[in-house]
């Protein structure tokens, strides 16, 4: 009895956890902008980023290891 309400429980929260917290409706609107537009502009950087050489400071203010 107990492993039948306990599987009951399990489903019932399953189905509840499953369903879609979206409006009514939602499935069948239109996109704001339209899909196939283009930025004009590239907003990234050519050059990379991250420093020219490697890092020879401590890192985040941890000391130096002994070696």
């Amino acid at each position: 009895m107990r492993r039948a309400l306990l599987i009951g429980m399990g489903v019932l929260v399953g189905f509840l956890a499953c369903r879609t917290t979206q409006p009514p409706g939602t499935e069948n609107r239109e996109p704001l902008d339209d899909a196939a537009q283009r930025e004009t502009v590239q907003n990234v950087p050519s050059e990379p980023p991250g420093p020219a050489g490697p890092i020879t400071e401590p890192d985040a203010g941890i000391p130096p290891q002994p070696r």
